[in-house]
C-alpha cells in the first residue's frame, strides 16, 4: 500500500510538473513579394481543440513572439488587411518552436469594390533611431530622397540644408554604407524616392565609440536610406536632357547594385544653377580677397553660392562600394567639378556707433575646379582584431575677378568713395587620413584601439589689387602661401567591472604646426615692377598647438537606463613667432579639466530621453593669429591678432522622441545650449577721418569711413534654442500634417570703436506643413515656415529692430490621362525689419510632360522658370558691429524642352499606368522622371 501510495504521489508530480511547462512560438511575417515586413499583421495561435486563443502583433522589423504557451497542438493564424491569410499546423512537445518566415500574398478583402489594406505606421522609435517607411508617405513619380524625406515629421530644409529633429543632417548613408563621402546633398538628390524602403534617422557616434561603446559626444545628424530589397540586385538609373533659349541642362545618373557591390555614376552639364553636390566640395584655398559672399573674385572662400549669381556648372562622380571576401569592406567614391560663377550683388550696412552707412556694388567672376576623393576601408584581422583605415583628398584651384564700388555715409552725406579691381589665382590641398586599430579581449566589454590621424592643407597663390578713392590710389601685387599639418594619436582602454558597468581609460595628444607667408608688394615707377614690399600688408607666420589630455568615464547600463560622466585632463601649448617683419614670439600654456556626461532613459519602446554635456577647447587658426592686412577693398581692412587665447565651450543637449505607430505620430522636442569663455570675436574700428593706422611696424591709411576688424577674445559669449515637432496624419484628406516651433536667445559680445557691445537676438519660429498622402498620381505639398528675430544692442539702441522673414511654398504634381503629368512650384518670401519698406517676391516654374515608349520609360517635358520674373536673392545679417541686408542677382526667367529617359534592369521594372510594376510584386510608385520633383535650377528660395 505504501509503495502504491508513493507510486500516485510520483505520477501526480509529474503530471503537474508537465503541465506547467510552456514554450513560446516564434517567427516572421512579411509580403510574399517584396520582403518587406508587415508591421502590425494579426498572429493568432488556437488550442485544438478546446479553441483557446492566444495572440501577438508584428512588430517594426516583421516579428512575433507568442510565451507561455502550453504544449499541446495548434493552428496559427495570420491575417492582415489586404492580404490573403494564412494558416499553419503546429505541435509544441519538448522545445520552443521558430516558424521562420511566413509570407503573405497580396490580395485582401474587398467591400463593395473598394480594396481595404492595411495601415502603415509612418514612424516608429527604435531607441536612439527614428525609423520613417517610405511606403506611409507617398510621392510623385518624379521624387528624390529629398523631396520624400522633407514630408516626414521632423525633418525640414531650411537654408537649402536638411534639418532633422532641430539638427543639420552632416552625413547620408545607404543601407548603412557611405555615399559619396560625406556629401549629404549627393545622395538626397541623386537617390530616386522610389527604391527608399525605410529612412532612419540617428545620432551617429564617432568611429572609437562605436566600438568601445561609450559615446564621447562627437556625433553626427545621420540619415541612412534602406533601399527596397528588389532594388539591391539590378541597374536603375535615368538620362535627362534639356535646352531653350541660351539654356541648357544634361544630366545621368546610373546605379548597379548587384548585393554587396555598388556602383553609382552621376555626371551633369548645364547653366541653370544646378548643383548636385554640396558647397562643402568647392572649399579648398582662402585668402587675399573678400570672402564671406560669393566667393569669387577674392578667393574668400572658394564657394560657389546656391542661392544667388548664375553658374555654368561641369561636373561627374562617381562611387563604389563591395564586400572583398569575408573580412574586408571598402567604399570609395570620387567627384570632379568645374564652376564658372557671375554674381552682382548690392549692400546696404548700418553700423552700431557713429550713426555711419556703408553702401557697396560689387560684380563677381570666378573659375573653380575642384577635385575630391574618399576611401573607406574596413579589414577584420580576426574575431578579435580589425583595422579602419579613411583617407580624403581634395584639390582645388580657383581663378577670379572683381569690380567693387563702395562708399561711407555720415547721415545722407558721403564720406569715403573708393572704387577697386580685384584679380586673383589660387590653389589648395586638403588631406586627411584616419587609422583605426581595434582589438577585444576575450574578456566582453575589454577592448582597446589606437586611432592615428595625419591631416594637411595647403594654400598657394597670388593676387592683383587696383584701388582708387578720395585720396589713396594703391597699386599692389601679393603671395601667399600657406600650410598646415595636424597630428594626432589617442588610445582608449575598456574595462568591464560587471555586466552593467564599464570603465574607459583614455589618453589623446595633437600637434598642429602651421606655417604662412603673405607679401604684398607696392607699384615702383622707378623700376616699373612691384619691387616695393609693404611691411604693413606682409607678414612671415609660424604657429604651433600642441595638446595632451588624459582622462577617465564610467558608464552604467541597463535596458532603459544607459549613464556616463568623465573627465579630462588637458593641457595645451600655444606658440606663434613672427619672422617678418621681426617681432616678439609668443608661449602660452594653458591647463584645462574637460568634463563630459551622457545620459539616455527608454520610457517605453517609443519614449526615450537623451543628455549630453561636453567641454572643448579650440584653438585660433592661423588665419585668425596672422597680424597682416587684407585690403581688398580698401574701405574694409580685416587683419589678425597674435595675442589670441584659446576658447573653452560647454555644449549641452537634451532630446526626448516619442512616437504611437498605432495612431502614425511622432513628437520630437529639444534644447540646444553653447557657452563660450574666452570667445574669438571682432573688435571694429570705424574712422571718424582720414586715419594712418600703425601694424605690424608699417603704415596702412584708412580713409574717412573705412573699417578694420581684429580678432579678440572677449568675454563670454552663450546661446540656448528649444525645438519642437509634431507630426500626424488628417486621415479625412489624407494628408500629413507637420507642425514645428522654435525659440531661441544669444548674446555675442563684440567692441565697436573701444565700447563694448552685446548683441542680443531673442527670436521665435513657427511652421507647417501639409503634404499630401492620396496616391502616386497626385501629391501636393504646402508650407509656411516664419521667423521673427529681435536685435538688442547694448551699445546702441539705433540698431535695435525687429526682422521678420516669412518663406512660403505650394508643390503639386498631377498625373492624369494617357501619362500627362502637370507639376507647379509656388515659393513667396517675405522679409521686413532691416530697411524701411518690405521686400517680397513670387517665384513660380511649371511644367506639362507626357510620357512616352513601352513601359512609360520616357517623359517629353515643357518647363517653365520664374515666370512671373521676380526670382531674387535676400540675405540679412546681423552682427555686433552692423547691420546689413545683401541682395544678389538670380537666375530669371526661362523656359525649356526636356526630354528623361529611365534605365531599369534586373529585378526592378518601371511602373504602369494603373500603379502596378512591369514583371513581378506591385508598386508603390513610379519612374524618376526628368527635372526630379522639383523644378532644376533654383526651384527652391535662396537662404536668409
Amino acid at each position: 500500500m505504501q509503495r502504491l501510495l508513493l507510486f500516485v504521489i510520483l505520477l501526480l508530480l509529474s503530471g503537474s510538473a508537465l503541465a506547467q511547462t510552456t514554450f513560446s512560438v516564434t517567427g516572421r511575417v512579411e509580403d510574399a513579394t517584396d520582403k518587406s515586413p508587415l508591421i502590425g499583421a494579426n498572429v493568432v495561435l488556437i488550442q485544438v481543440p478546446d479553441s483557446v486563443r492566444r495572440g501577438a502583433a508584428v512588430d517594426t522589423e516583421g516579428n512575433f513572439s507568442i510565451a507561455d504557451v502550453p504544449a499541446g497542438r495548434y493552428v496559427l493564424a495570420v491575417s492582415f488587411l489586404g492580404y490573403q491569410s494564412t494558416r499553419r499546423q503546429v505541435q509544441l512537445t519538448q522545445a520552443n518552436r521558430a516558424l521562420g518566415t511566413l509570407p503573405l500574398q497580396a490580395g485582401g478583402i474587398t467591400l463593395k469594390g473598394v480594396e481595404v489594406v492595411g495601415k502603415t505606421p509612418a514612424a516608429v522609435q527604435k531607441g536612439d533611431t527614428a525609423q520613417y517607411n517610405a511606403n506611409a508617405f507617398k510621392t510623385n513619380p518624379d521624387a528624390d530622397a529629398r523631396d520624400l524625406v522633407t514630408k516626414m515629421p521632423g525633418i525640414t530644409v531650411q537654408d537649402g540644408k536638411v534639418n532633422a529633429q532641430g539638427e543639420q543632417v552632416q552625413r547620408i548613408l545607404v543601407d548603412g554604407k557611405e555615399f559619396f563621402g560625406t556629401d549629404p546633398d549627393a545622395a538626397m538628390k541623386n537617390i530616386p524616392a522610389e527604391i527608399i524602403d525605410k529612412i532612419e534617422v540617428f545620432d551617429r557616434q564617432s568611429e572609437q565609440s562605436q566600438f568601445s561603446g561609450f559615446n564621447d559626444g562627437n556625433t553626427q545628424k545621420t540619415i541612412n536610406i534602406v533601399t527596397k530589397p528588389q532594388y539591391r540586385k539590378g541597374q536603375f538609373g535615368r538620362l535627362s536632357l534639356g535646352a531653350g533659349p541660351e539654356r541648357y541642362q544634361a544630366s545621368v545618373s546610373v546605379n548597379s547594385f548587384n548585393g554587396d557591390q555598388r556602383i553609382s555614376l552621376v555626371a551633369q552639364s548645364n547653366n541653370i544653377n544646378m548643383q548636385n553636390f554640396a558647397s562643402a566640395d568647392l572649399v579648398g584655398a582662402s585668402g587675399g580677397g573678400r570672402g564671406g559672399r560669393g566667393g569669387g573674385g577674392g578667393g574668400g572662400n572658394f564657394l560657389v553660392p546656391q542661392g544667388g549669381g548664375i553658374s555654368t556648372t561641369n561636373a561627374v562622380g562617381i562611387n563604389y562600394s563591395d564586400q572583398w571576401g569575408k573580412k574586408t569592406q571598402v567604399t570609395g567614391s570620387y567627384f570632379f567639378n568645374q564652376t564658372n560663377n557671375r554674381i552682382t550683388s548690392s549692400t546696404d550696412r548700418q553700423y552700431a556707433t557713429q550713426n555711419q552707412r556703408y553702401i557697396e556694388n560689387s560684380f563677381v567672376n570666378s573659375r573653380n575646379i575642384n577635385h575630391r576623393a574618399n576611401l573607406r576601408l574596413e579589414h577584420k584581422i580576426d574575431s578579435a582584431n580589425s583595422i579602419l583605415f579613411i583617407p580624403r583628398l581634395s584639390f582645388q584651384q580657383n581663378n577670379g575677378n572683381s569690380t567693387l564700388d563702395g562708399q561711407t555715409l555720415v547721415g545722407d552725406a558721403p564720406r569715403g568713395v573708393v572704387s577697386t579691381d580685384y584679380r586673383s589665382r589660387l590653389t589648395g590641398i586638403n588631406s586627411d587620413n584616419q587609422l583605426l586599430y581595434r582589438h577585444r579581449f576575450a574578456k566582453a566589454g575589454r577592448t582597446v584601439s589606437l586611432d592615428l590621424n595625419a591631416n594637411y592643407s595647403s594654400k598657394d597663390g597670388n593676387s592683383n589689387l587696383y584701388s582708387l578713392s578720395d585720396t589713396i590710389v594703391l597699386d599692389q601685387y601679393a603671395t601667399l602661401n600657406q600650410r598646415g599639418w595636424q597630428l594626432s594619436s589617442g588610445v582608449s582602454y575598456t574595462e568591464p567591472l560587471s555586466k552593467r558597468d564599464l570603465l574607459q581609460f583614455n589618453y589623446n595628444v595633437v600637434y598642429t604646426p602651421n606655417d604662412s607667408d603673405k607679401k604684398t608688394y607696392d607699384f615702383a615707377e622707378t623700376d616699373n615692377a612691384y619691387s616695393d614690399i609693404n611691411a604693413g600688408l606682409s607678414n612671415v607666420f609660424t604657429n604651433t598647438y600642441l595638446t595632451q589630455g588624459v582622462g577617465a568615464s564610467y558608464r552604467y547600463q541597463t535596458e532603459t537606463l544607459q549613464a556616463s560622466a568623465g573627465v579630462t585632463a588637458q593641457k595645451a601649448d600655444l606658440n606663434s613667432d613672427q619672422k617678418f617683419p621681426a617681432g616678439p614670439g609668443i608661449n602660452r600654456t594653458f591647463y584645462n579639466i574637460l568634463p563630459n556626461a551622457q545620459l539616455r532613459y527608454r520610457f517605453s519602446r517609443e519614449k526615450n530621453l537623451r543628455l549630453n554635456y561636453n567641454g572643448r577647447t579650440s584653438a585660433p587658426s592661423i588665419g585668425q593669429l596672422q597680424e597682416v592686412v587684407n585690403n581688398a577693398n580698401p574701405l574694409q581692412l580685416t587683419t589678425g591678432n597674435p595675442n589670441l587665447r584659446q576658447q573653452y565651450q560647454h555644449v549641452l543637449a537634451l532630446r526626448y522622441s516619442a512616437s504611437q505607430p498605432e495612431k502614425s505620430t511622432s513628437f520630437f522636442a529639444g534644447v540646444f545650449g553653447t557657452i563660450t569663455d574666452d570667445y574669438i570675436t571682432n573688435s571694429t574700428f570705424v574712422t571718424p577721418r582720414d586715419t594712418v593706422l600703425s601694424i605690424n611696424g608699417g603704415e596702412v591709411a584708412l580713409p574717412l569711413g573705412g573699417q578694420l576688424t581684429r580678432p579678440v577674445n572677449l568675454g563670454q559669449q552663450y546661446s540656448v534654442r528649444a525645438f519642437s515637432n509634431y507630426g500626424m496624419p488628417l486621415n479625412f484628406i489624407k494628408t500629413n500634417l507637420n507642425l514645428n516651433g522654435s525659440v531661441g536667445y544669444s548674446r555675442t559680445p563684440g567692441i565697436n570703436n573701444g565700447v563694448l557691445n552685446y548683441s542680443k537676438s531673442p527670436n521665435v519660429g513657427l511652421g507647417i506643413t501639409l503634404s499630401s498622402n492620396i496616391s502616386t498620381t497626385l501629391d501636393f505639398t504646402v508650407s509656411t515656415d516664419g521667423r521673427l528675430t529681435y536685435a538688442r544692442n547694448s551699445a546702441n539702441v539705433r540698431l535695435n529692430t525687429n526682422y521678420y522673414v516669412q518663406n512660403s511654398s505650394v508643390r503639386l504634381s498631377w498625373t492624369f490621362g494617357p501619362g500627362i503629368n502637370f507639376q507647379t512650384n509656388v515659393v513667396h518670401q517675405y522679409n521686413q525689419g532691416l530697411s524701411a519698406a518690405s521686400q517680397q517676391y513670387l517665384l513660380w516654374n511649371a511644367s506639362l510632360g507626357k510620357r512616352i515608349l513601352p513601359g512609360q520609360r520616357g517623359e517629353i517635358k515643357l518647363y517653365a522658370f520664374d515666370i512671373l520674373k521676380q526670382n531674387q536673392s535676400i540675405q540679412n545679417n546681423i552682427t555686433v558691429a552692423y547691420n546689413e541686408r545683401v541682395v544678389t542677382n538670380n537666375l530669371q526667367q526661362y523656359f525649356m524642352l526636356m526630354f528623361t529617359y529611365n534605365l531599369r534592369r534586373g529585378n526592378v521594372n518601371m511602373p504602369t499606368e494603373e500603379g502596378g510594376r512591369e514583371g513581378r510584386g506591385n508598386w508603390r510608385g513610379g519612374g524618376q522622371g526628368g527635372g526630379g520633383g522639383r523644378p532644376p535650377g533654383g526651384g527652391r528660395p535662396p537662404g536668409n
